[in-house]
């Protein structure tokens, strides 16, 4: 019973810092926000690039009038326009960690 006690001791200690509430550090959530923003902006950029992809494919297949290729191709425009958005606000969030 000692033994369990004496090998789980330090790894409840440590546990304990990854938790700890009375340290607020500013910048790490602001970087971490701006993590989340850079991420969600690629996964929109593979999405319109995906729908690009489509456009083609539809043109071939339905004609370039078609309003599949039109849809696709707006649909793609609107993913790299929030793409944009979400880069724009990822940079904020980085910039206000430089300026504290």
């Amino acid at each position: 019973m000692a033994l369990t006690v004496v090998t789980l001791l330090p790894a409840c200690s440590h546990a304990g810092s990854e938790l700890d509430l009375t340290r607020y550090d500013h910048a790490q959530d602001q970087q971490k926000i701006a993590a989340f923003y850079s991420q969600e902006a690629a996964r929109l950029r593979l999405m319109a690039r995906d729908l690009d992809h489509r456009a083609i494919v539809y043109e071939r297949l339905f004609g370039p009038g078609s309003d599949w290729v039109a849809g696709a191709r707006l649909l793609a425009r609107t993913y790299e326009d929030a793409a944009q958005d979400h880069e724009l606000t990822a940079e904020q969030h980085l910039s206000l960690t430089h300026g504290r």
